[in-house]
């Protein structure tokens, strides 16, 4: 491998696992060789072999094709795992784990801040229900699944150690000092919609439409909850709360500590794109500054326009 493509090789690696002890370590553990061996090739005193390059790749999803053939000026690496949330393997399971462990790191950081823009119920809230993670499980099933397989939501299941990397997402959302959530102000409506479609085809049953609704107002009076604080009740960490009067063209989610930032392009309903390039990062907080532009703060204060946006997304949820 030419001198250039190793060191893309290098920062690809670097990029998994910013700790450099992380990293070794990870090595050893996936190759046959020793801790020093494997110092030798990160110092470049020698190159890992084409089996050790392939080998890593493979187990990492790590492109090759990418890491030569990229213009460093003009390209950043994005990384996308096509996760099978219905019949997982262990390969999904070690991703998702594998961010979650990135975000918690992050979040130790004292000025760590999250900075999330979506259009629709986020990860962070519908988690919070198994039925609702459930129900985004099957319109990503429905709309992208791997396979033709099309379930109606009675028999979608989580596996246990699914449910429980998406319960800790939401604890680890909860640590960071300080998170910014910038939503479209109908994203309430949306979820209605695609509830009163999946009922009217069949694919969700009268029984299960009222437990959803009743789901939905739960995660609402947690919102205004946390909304009229200004503060999760869990960790007493900031939330400020907007809402976006635009289409929102780009759903993403940021995470940003001293040592290192990730971000997250939302994709396919429940997958998205990620990355931990910093350039890409900071084009992205620069899309925040501009959507907070016409967005409206309503936590912590406004609370005239917290009671009307409450009010008026439980009138919407009792016409479901």
């Amino acid at each position: 491998m030419e001198p250039q493509y190793y060191d893309r090789f290098l920062k690809a690696l670097n990029e998994r696992y910013p700790r450099k002890s992380d990293l070794a370590n990870a090595l050893m553990d996936l190759l046959p060789i020793e801790k020093e061996s494997v110092y030798r090739r990160l110092r470049k005193d020698v190159y890992f072999s084409a089996e050790e390059t392939m080998r890593i790749a493979d187990a990492w999803d790590i492109s090759l094709d990418n890491i030569i053939s990229a213009n460093p000026q003009k390209t950043r690496p994005f990384l996308f795992n096509m996760i099978e949330y219905v019949h997982p393997l262990e390969t999904d399971y070690a991703f998702l784990e594998d961010n979650n462990r990135k975000i918690e790191v992050i979040s130790r950081d004292p000025n760590g801040k999250m900075i999330e823009v979506i259009n629709s119920l986020p990860r962070s809230l519908y988690c919070r229900s198994e039925l609702l993670t459930r129900l985004f499980t099957m319109k990503w099933l429905y709309k992208y699944g791997m396979s033709e397989e099309i379930l109606p939501l009675a028999k979608i299941e989580i596996p246990d150690r699914m449910f429980e990397i998406d319960k800790e997402f939401v604890r680890l959302v909860q640590k960071f000092s300080e998170v910014h959530a910038i939503h479209d102000a109908r994203f309430v409506e949306h979820l209605k919609d695609d509830i009163v479609y999946f009922h009217s085809i069949g694919m969700i049953t009268d029984k299960e439409k009222s437990i959803l609704k009743e789901e939905m107002f739960a995660v609402l009076n947690y919102m205004e909850e946390v909304a009229s604080n200004g503060v999760f009740p869990e960790t007493g960490h900031r939330l400020y709360f907007y809402l976006a009067h635009t289409w929102l063209g780009t759903e993403y989610i940021l995470f940003e500590s001293k040592a290192l930032t990730m971000s997250f392009v939302r994709i396919l309903e429940r997958s998205s794109i990620a990355t931990t390039d910093k350039k890409v990062f900071d084009r992205f907080m620069n899309m925040v500054q501009s959507t907070k532009r016409s967005s409206v703060l309503i936590s912590g204060s406004n609370k005239l326009q917290q009671v009307e946006f409450f009010n008026k997304q439980r009138t919407i949820l009792n016409e479901m």
